[in-house]
């Protein structure tokens, strides 16, 4: 795997045409519907794919459009509405979620979906936050927890589904009331999930399977080049290396914070190289690096394999004695690598894409204080990460 495709959360194939019976053409009746008109990147918000899939879609005929003077596409959004319901079964198994809930809940909520195959995930506990949220990217599935009948908001809910952008998104309301409860304080108007919430372990991602179209995640099979690697490989491989692909990042441009992050990296830590790596199936790759000419590595010489066993730094010393990196060419020969210290970039759902590591030449230790900082840094380094993907999306 040598490269990410350029939008990791689009659907998975072209839609089909509307019959030709239910097609409007705007060019000869431009008053005939009275849908309000779209521009592609109106269309591209409620489809709920990039403003570029959103054009490849129009100008293969599957959304009836026309050009303005200025050579602009326009469609009607009930045409746009039309192709969406025509091609429901089309939309990508992985789903973007959104929760609102009380921060205290956020980490089983995210345990839950880490069950499911769900591209994102977005925890707040804040209805201002959600709302913008929903805005700004629209997600597959909203879930509201409710504690209390007060909790619920009929309005703001069924305000939300009203709306054509957001006409493709599924209410789940997550509570220990009654169905019937939850039912006479929001009325039979708005479409919704009942999901029932006891605090059993593993009862709400059955929950979500049973009441959604969330399914349950799915090992991914290794690829054959790894079936008999030289180095360790974790249990969620197959899954990491499709992160690593949504990721989009392998073989990116680089970006000034995350350079600027291997650089305080070096300083703080006073090591020679510094590096944010990106594994793949077959190459270690470096997004960032200070101190270090070569672009990439074999996998097989990385370090940071070992990084990606675990969640916290991973520290390797005297590498020349270790028999597991002695005949490393990087440790055999030229640098003379001696000391690996690295912490786990991870995405969103917690898969790891690489580390922010530092290398030296001379066997030594980081105290707790030199420890922190590199986890503090990883953290930032995923943090900046994730924003890019988001940024992505839109």
């Amino acid at each position: 795997m040598t490269s990410a495709p350029a939008a990791p959360f689009e659907w998975v194939r072209m839609p089909r045409a509307l019959p030709a019976s239910d097609i409007v053409s705007p060019m000869n009746s431009p008053s005939s519907n009275p849908s309000p008109i779209l521009t592609t990147p109106q269309a591209a918000k409620i489809l709920g794919v990039s403003s570029r899939t959103a054009q490849l879609w129009i100008e293969s005929g599957v959304i009836p459009s026309w050009k303005t003077p200025g050579g602009h596409r326009r469609m009607f959004e009930s045409d746009v509405l039309a192709a969406l319901a025509a091609n429901d079964e089309a939309r990508p198994g992985s789903r973007r979620v959104l929760v609102l809930a009380p921060g205290r809940d956020h980490a089983g909520w995210e345990r839950a979906l880490a069950a499911l195959d769900v591209a994102e995930v977005t925890c707040t506990d804040n209805p201002v936050a959600a709302a913008v949220a929903l805005g700004a990217n629209v997600p597959d599935v909203f879930a509201v927890q409710v504690d209390q009948p007060g909790d619920l908001a009929p309005e703001f809910l069924a305000t939300l589904h009203a709306l054509p952008a957001l006409n493709r998104l599924q209410i789940v309301i997550a509570t220990r009331l009654s169905a019937a409860t939850v039912a006479s304080i929001v009325g039979p108007a708005l479409r919704y999930k009942h999901v029932l919430l006891d605090g059993a372990p593993g009862q709400l991602t059955r929950e979500l399977v049973r009441h959604t179209a969330m399914a349950p995640l799915a090992l991914q099979p290794l690829p054959p080049a790894l079936l008999d690697a030289p180095f360790p490989v974790g249990a969620d491989e197959g899954r990491r290396l499709l992160a690593v692909q949504r990721a989009a990042i392998l073989d990116s441009a680089p970006e000034t914070a995350l350079d600027n992050i291997a650089q305080i990296a070096a300083l703080s830590l006073g090591a020679p190289v510094a590096l944010i790596t990106v594994l793949s199936e077959d190459r270690q790759w470096f997004k960032a690096r200070v101190g270090l000419d070569l672009p990439e590595t074999p996998r097989s010489w990385a370090f940071c394999n070992y990084t990606l066993l675990g969640t916290g730094v991973c520290e390797l010393s005297d590498l020349d004695r270790d028999p597991r990196f002695a005949d490393n060419p990087a440790v055999a020969g030229a640098p003379h690598f001696r000391y690996y210290a690295g912490a786990p970039i991870v995405d969103e759902q917690g898969y790891a894409l690489g580390s922010l590591c530092v290398i030296d030449t001379q066997a030594r230790t980081l105290d707790p204080v030199q420890a922190q900082i590199l986890t503090r840094l990883a953290e930032q380094a995923s943090s900046e990460i994730a924003r890019r993907a988001r940024a992505r999306q839109r």
